[in-house]
């Protein structure tokens, strides 16, 4: 009987679910802080969709680096104030000089229940000077609508705590890639650190925190993983792509597709488990990746797969699925499923990914790769159909959420034309670990609209003086909610539930035209029915319906089924805890 109820309702989503892509851009910084108007950007990375004050207002974060030390480079807080508007809340000016690009994390790093921001930046050591800070924490104060975060008892705000990896002088240590999350499960966050390249070579490093760092608490190094190997290590992320329960690193190595995966075997423990090395050297293609890595089950057919978006200029998308142990990952598994064409300016360089994230901006119930395309001038929005086999082409969408030569007028094989780098993006809802203290907001400025944020690392003013150096685009529904109710006043409407994925409650909306016994019932991914939210006789009308996750619902996939009358509709939303 289970095994019917869920074939019904599979048939359901595939003839219910529809794709909603339709992006707008609504805010641009065309300033930065502490820089001349129309300064070259060096913006490089960008962080979306928290909320670290808990007054209802999200926040991003971003960064501009490769500066003159006298001019400085700033970690900058932008925290909106009102439908599509932002403000500069916070800053830090970094204490060192700068080689290439920051990293930011945002997530309470020592478990003492207050959120911290985390950055690191590279730094160039000076020949005979002490080894200087690489990493600094910012707690928050714990006052509600306060945008204040680090040390303030000297009356000027320092990082609550700065560590420089317990690195000797004379190390050339560059980290960007950064992760937190408890992946050995020992009740405790772990720092996943990406080394770019230092003198040892291309680092891993997995740090916890012993204490408080708002008092006297301290860095211990769990795992250090040191490879000496060309290219640059621009990407360090985590999943469980062999659905073993423990999680893997991905260390993916700029260098003709090198990918070195750690695994944690246990607490505090990690073990170098499969590497490939240069597979495509035959090809001649130095494929690597930008943050760009991740492992996601788009399908929810309990399967991960895992996603690379590569940083050379065919503009390639990779997977590898069906991976039983991760130890035995060959070239043979990793396929090239999907190319999109390559826009971009000849002379500038053409095409190229940079960061891709996991998630499900519009809320439809399925996941979509949020890319950035540098050279293309594009932000691609790559979305999952609901059904297929996603190593299939043919069971996605390519999206473009924003051309910015569409945008301007330009054409990219226009002489003097835009030379656009979108570094990086971030999308405020994305898909990954999810705890009370890491909450994301998947709309900042409380207009029921998720965004995306993205950077632009090299402006083109003296072309174009419109240019900006961070975009914002909100995504909207094929038709709003009241659009839909109004075009169909005679007709049986279920609503996508928003926010999707949910953490803990999420609402449902739905029509019916007819006066008559309605219910809305939740069922988990067998079938089994798990709670009735609406069991009564009512008239005609709209209705909402508030479902609140009760304790001891698993992370994953539920539906929701409308009966009313001869009237039933079933659709799909996702638990993230």
């Amino acid at each position: 009987m289970r095994r019917v109820l869920l074939s019904v309702f599979l048939i359901f989503i595939s003839s219910n679910l529809l794709s909603q892509n339709q992006w707008d851009l609504v805010w641009r910084m065309e300033k930065m802080p502490f820089q001349a108007p129309q300064e070259a950007s060096e913006m490089a990375i960008v962080k979306a969709g928290f909320d670290t004050d808990q007054d209802g207002w999200g926040e991003f974060l971003c960064a501009y680096t490769d500066m003159p030390a006298e001019t400085g480079n700033y970690l900058l807080m932008y925290e909106a104030n009102a439908d599509n508007s932002y403000d500069t809340v916070w800053y830090f000016k970094y204490p060192v000089s700068a080689n290439s690009f920051a990293g930011i994390a945002v997530v309470d790093i020592d478990n003492n229940h207050k959120i911290d921001i985390v950055t690191t930046m590279p730094s160039v050591f000076s020949a005979g000077e002490p080894s200087p800070p690489r990493l600094w924490v910012f707690e928050w104060n714990g006052v509600v609508g306060e945008n204040k975060y680090g040390d303030y008892s000297t009356g000027t705000m320092q990082p609550t705590n700065s560590w420089n990896f317990d690195l000797p002088n004379n190390i050339d240590f560059r980290p960007y890639g950064l992760t937190i999350e408890d992946i050995d499960h020992d009740g405790q966050n772990e720092l996943i650190a990406g080394v770019r390249q230092s003198t040892r070579g291309r680092e891993v490093v997995v740090a916890s925190v012993a204490g408080e760092l708002s008092g006297f608490g301290s860095w211990v190094i769990e795992y250090s993983f040191i490879r000496t190997a060309g290219g640059s290590l621009y990407n360090t992320t985590v999943g469980d792509l062999d659905n073993d329960g423990k999680r893997e690193i991905y260390a993916f190595i700029w260098n003709l597709f090198t990918l070195y995966i750690i695994e944690c075997t246990g607490p505090n423990t990690y073990e170098l488990v499969d590497s490939l090395k240069q597979i495509y050297s035959a090809e001649g293609i130095d494929h690597g990746a930008l943050d760009a890595v991740r492992v996601s089950d788009v399908n929810f057919d309990g399967v991960n797969e895992l996603y690379i978006a590569s940083t050379e200029s065919q503009n390639t998308l990779f997977i590898a699925t069906n991976i039983s142990d991760v130890s035995t990952l060959s070239k043979s598994d990793i396929k090239e499923f999907y190319h999109i064409p390559v826009t971009g300016n000849p002379d500038a360089g053409e095409g190229k990914f940079r960061s891709m994230w996991v998630a499900d901006p519009d809320g439809d119930g399925k996941l979509d790769l949020m890319i950035g395309g540098e050279r293309n001038g594009q932000i691609f929005d790559f979305e999952y159909n609901g059904q297929g086999d996603p190593a299939d082409s043919t069971s996605w969408t390519n999206h473009v959420a924003f051309d910015v030569w569409q945008y301007s007028g330009f054409s990219p094989t226009a002489p003097n034309s835009l030379t656009p780098r979108f570094f990086y993006g971030s999308p405020t809802c994305p898909q990954g670990p999810i705890d009370e203290f890491n909450l994301p907001v998947c709309d900042m400025d409380q207009d029921g609209l998720a965004e995306y944020v993205f950077v632009n690392y090299s402006t083109s003013f003296s072309v174009w003086p419109n240019d900006a150096y961070v975009w914002v685009l909100e995504v909207k529904p094929e038709t709003d909610v009241d659009d839909e109710f109004n075009n169909s006043p005679n007709s049986y409407v279920l609503k996508q539930n928003y926010p999707n994925p949910f953490n803990p409650s999420t609402k449902i909306k739905w029509q019916s035209p007819n006066a008559g016994w309605q219910s809305i019932k939740v069922y988990d991914a067998m079938g089994v029915e798990v709670a009735t939210l609406v069991n009564e006789y009512r008239p005609a009308g709209t209705y909402e319906v508030e479902f609140s996750a009760k304790a001891g619902l698993a992370n994953g996939v539920y539906f929701y089924r409308l009966q009313a009358g001869n009237y039933t509709e079933t659709k799909k939303m996702i638990l993230m805890k």
